[in-house]
C-alpha cells in the first residue's frame, strides 16, 4: 500500500507554482526551478517514463530553495524500453545537452551542485565526468551502480550499457561527494525474491563507496525513494558538502 501512495503522490501547491513548461525543439519539458544564491542544486530523477518523477523532490527542493537556486525537470525515458541503444556515448552526451540546455533557460550557471537518484545517479556521474568544471560537488541516492549482467529485459540491458559507458570515462578526481544509500529495512520481510534484489543492491551500494573511496557514504533507513521517505538525508548531504 506504501508503494501505491508513492505513485500518488501529489507535489505541493508551492513546487508547482515554481513549475512551468520548457520547448526543447518539438519536446515540452516539465521544469521547476528557484533563483536564490549559488551553487545552484540540480536534481535528476531516476528512471521515468512518461509520469511526473520530479515530483518526489518537492520537499528537499523546497527547503534548499530558501538558500540556494535548485532546479528539477520531468526527464522522460521511453527510448529505454522501446530497443537496445546501438549508442551510449550519443544517448549520454543528448542527455546532458538537454540538461545543460534546460538551465541556461532558466538563468541558472555553474558550478552546480549535482543530486542522482538511481538511474539519475549514472546521469549525474556522466555529467561530472564531462563536464567537471560545471560541477561543485555531487550526491547520488540509492544510484544505480555500473554492472556487466546480461539481462533479457531491454530496459535494464540499456541501464548497464549506461553504466558501462560512465564507469569508463576519466575519473573527475576527488570530486566532494556524498552517497546515500537506502538500508531498505522495511522492505527485508517480504519475499525471498524481493531480498535478494535487496541483498544485491546493498552490495552495490558498498561497491561504490569502493568505487569513490574519498565519498562520504550514509546509510538512511529508508526505501529506495529516499528523496520521498527521507529528504532531510538529501537537504543534510547538499548542505555539509556546501560547508565544505
Amino acid at each position: 500500500m506504501k508503494y501505491y501512495r508513492m505513485l500518488l503522490k501529489k507535489p505541493s501547491r508551492d513546487f508547482v507554482r515554481m513549475s512551468s513548461h520548457v520547448l526543447v525543439g518539438e519536446r515540452s519539458i516539465q521544469c521547476a526551478h528557484f533563483s536564490n544564491a549559488q551553487p545552484t542544486v540540480v536534481f535528476e530523477n531516476g528512471y521515468c517514463a512518461g509520469m511526473s518523477c520530479m515530483k518526489y523532490w518537492d520537499s528537499a527542493f523546497l527547503e534548499l530553495s530558501q538558500t540556494h537556486s535548485v532546479f528539477a525537470y520531468d526527464r522522460v525515458d521511453e527510448v529505454l524500453a522501446e530497443s537496445e541503444i546501438e549508442d551510449i556515448p550519443q544517448h549520454l552526451e543528448k542527455t546532458a545537452t538537454l540538461l545543460r540546455t534546460l538551465l541556461e533557460s532558466k538563468g541558472l550557471h555553474a558550478p552546480y551542485i549535482l543530486v542522482g537518484h538511481s538511474l539519475g545517479g549514472l546521469y549525474m556521474q556522466y555529467f561530472a565526468k564531462k563536464y567537471p568544471d560545471e560541477v561543485a560537488s555531487l550526491v547520488l541516492v540509492d544510484a544505480v551502480y555500473p554492472s556487466d549482467k546480461t539481462h533479457v529485459n531491454v530496459i535494464d540491458t540499456n541501464i548497464d550499457n549506461i553504466g558501462q559507458a560512465v564507469l569508463q570515462m576519466p575519473s573527475f578526481g576527488e570530486l566532494p561527494m556524498s552517497i546515500l544509500s537506502a538500508t531498505k529495512e522495511e522492505h527485508k520481510k517480504e519475499s525471498c525474491e524481493k531480498m535478494q534484489m535487496i541483498d544485491e543492491s546493498i552490495s552495490h551500494q558498498k561497491a561504490y563507496a569502493k568505487l569513490y573511496p574519498h565519498a562520504t557514504q550514509i546509510w538512511v533507513d529508508s526505501g529506495h525513494l529516499i528523496q520521498y521517505e527521507k529528504p532531510e538525508a538529501i537537504v543534510e548531504a547538499v548542505k555539509a558538502l556546501v560547508d565544505k
